[in-house]
């Protein structure tokens, strides 16, 4: 769930500035509606109308905050993505991080991620959708993937012996690639046999990861 502080801190281009407290609350309330409405209806189906019902306000409250639907949505998108970081932090500096094993931290990476993609399905396929005909709509998800990468590689070097060299940190960045596609793709077309829903999808991603990052070390 978005909340008030989250949109008040994050300085979000597109949104309207608000300065009283019940304007700010239909925010909120418009954000995480918004979030729920994408859950069941892609981008194109997502009604303004439908979405004003369900916060208890008119479609002029509705623009007087917002350009488009389209402003709206990329609104939407970066205010996830920054609470996304935020949490990216919280979690690479938490105690709970696997710390002594490259097998342990790769499921907790893709576990991780797929818990987080459940959460925000639909905003996920919509953004995946509208960057078909425009790719800078997919720029804060790409630059989210960006982040996650910049905190485990420096993990994943010290596991593997702290000697960075140019192949490995490719191998890296390729491996979280192979992940990223493959659960856009889960999450775009559902191309099977697994899904999001599978609870191997975390491991497979994560074994596929480590073969590709430590391809000789012989783990299973």
């Amino acid at each position: 769930m978005l909340d008030e502080q989250l949109i008040a801190e994050a300085k979000v281009p597109g949104l309207r500035p608000t300065q009283q407290q019940r304007s700010r609350a239909l925010v909120v309330r418009l954000m995480n509606e918004g979030l729920a409405l994408l859950e069941e209806h892609d981008f194109d189906g997502l009604s303004v109308e439908a979405l004003c019902a369900r916060c208890g306000t008119t479609v002029g409250s509705f623009y007087a905050r917002f350009e488009s639907k389209d402003a709206f949505v990329d609104t939407l998108q970066r205010l996830v993505v920054e609470d996304r970081r935020r949490e990216l932090a919280a979690r690479y500096g938490s105690d709970r991080i696997p710390r002594d094993d490259l097998v342990q931290l790769l499921n907790w990476i893709t576990k991780g991620g797929i818990i987080w993609l459940k959460r925000h399905h639909g905003l996920v396929r919509a953004s995946l959708r509208r960057a078909g005909s425009d790719l800078g709509s997919w720029t804060p998800m790409r630059e989210l993937g960006r982040i996650q990468v910049e905190y485990a590689l420096p993990m994943i070097v010290d596991l593997l012996g702290g000697r960075s060299t140019p192949d490995l940190e490719q191998r890296i960045r390729f491996a979280f690639q192979i992940m990223y596609g493959t659960l856009n793709n889960m999450i775009l077309i559902d191309p099977g046999p697994l899904t999001l829903q599978d609870a191997a999808t975390p491991r497979l991603l994560a074994t596929a990861m480590h073969r590709l990052i430590e391809p000789d070390s012989g783990h299973p």
